[in-house]
């Protein structure tokens, strides 16, 4: 693909202005990256993480595996553990180990957030927020596959700010009698929910009333110090961080706010910009979301980083095109499709 089919990120809101219906947002991980790639990116999470609790060791683990994702370790592993249950009777506690493995890298992947994670909202700078601010202010509805606060954070630093970010994310008060915890409402009462996590956010736990709970920022209770407290006791957020898509999905259906979140991305009509999101083999049970025939997104648009025209990136929009054909095949609606640099958003400076 031609750099001159790459357009700037005006040009892309421009075109879906003249198109009918709404405009959302699903952000990957490139959002978290571009405000700072050395604490979100994976390759720095592996070097933090300490997974004392492996079998084997952690090198000797990713080494063998030829990666750095968590998330790919998990999908190996827990495909080895399904494989060897055929050859339990030979090794019976194989399988135990490999699942445990997995297990342990899952949580993992949780403490090393918590411990990479920015300690306060002040880290993002006002500049930064207002930048962010911004571009959200172009969208509907939200969606997001990251787990970390940076999306919480910029959404609710409304004071003094130029542009309207809706904040309304589901979470209320049980009752006005007992404002203590922020659950989770499927019908909220204080505005349509317009924020969706959809692998969950290290500030939602399930607690013992079986509801999803938010945290709730205190001056002198910080959200991610509150989060490290629960997690050094051993009470993890609510995470999707299963590497194959199918075991995405057995997570997501067994929790009621992530089911609704699915469906509320499966509901989209109008534009849905897609950024910084790779669109992988990972991201299968969002991409077939949109390549359902149901599906109602009219304009798809999808950015690239970088230069257009290497390898990575011609590869990533195959990826991107093949969703308009398969839409197409499941004789569902045509699906407009346009790139946009990155870079040309500006999303935090």
């Amino acid at each position: 693909m031609a750099k001159s089919d790459v357009v700037k990120f005006k040009q892309a809101l421009a075109d879906s202005d003249g198109r009918d219906g709404p405009k959302s947002v699903l952000l990957g991980n490139g959002f978290s990256i571009g405000w700072k790639r050395a604490v979100f990116h994976y390759e720095s999470l592996f070097d933090e993480a300490e997974l004392g609790d492996l079998s084997v060791s952690k090198e000797e683990l990713f080494e063998a595996l030829a990666t750095t994702d968590f998330e790919t370790v998990i999908e190996h592993l827990n495909s080895a553990a399904d494989l060897a249950d055929l050859y339990e009777a030979s090794d019976p506690e194989l399988s135990e180990t490999l699942r445990w493995d997995a297990n342990v890298v899952k949580n993992g992947l949780a403490d090393v957030l918590a411990l990479r994670h920015p300690n306060r909202a002040q880290d993002v700078t006002d500049t930064e927020a207002e930048q962010a601010r911004a571009f959200l202010s172009n969208f509907l509805q939200i969606f997001t596959v990251n787990y970390d606060l940076l999306l919480y954070w910029v959404v609710n630093r409304s004071a003094g700010s130029a542009h309207i970010v809706s904040a309304t994310d589901g979470f209320e008060w049980p009752t006005y009698q007992g404002p203590h915890e922020l659950i989770w409402k499927s019908r909220p009462t204080q505005g349509t929910q317009r924020i969706f996590y959809l692998h969950g956010a290290l500030h939602y736990f399930r607690e013992p009333d079986r509801k999803l709970h938010k945290l709730k920022y205190g001056l002198a209770d910080p959200l991610i110090d509150q989060i490290r407290e629960r997690i050094t006791s051993g009470h993890y957020p609510r995470l999707v961080t299963e590497g194959k898509s199918e075991q995405k999905m057995a997570s997501i259906e067994a929790s009621a706010y992530l089911r609704r979140c699915r469906r509320k991305l499966s509901e989209l009509s109008g534009s849905l910009f897609i950024h910084g999101m790779s669109l992988s083999s990972n991201d299968s049970h969002i991409v077939e979301v949109l390549e359902a025939q149901e599906s109602k997104v009219a304009a798809l648009y999808v950015s690239v980083h970088g230069d257009p025209d290497s390898n990575a990136n011609e590869d990533f929009m195959s990826r991107a095109r093949r969703i308009k054909r398969r839409r197409e095949r499941n004789n569902g609606r045509k699906l407009h499709l346009v790139f946009y640099d990155t870079a040309s958003a500006h999303v935090w400076r």
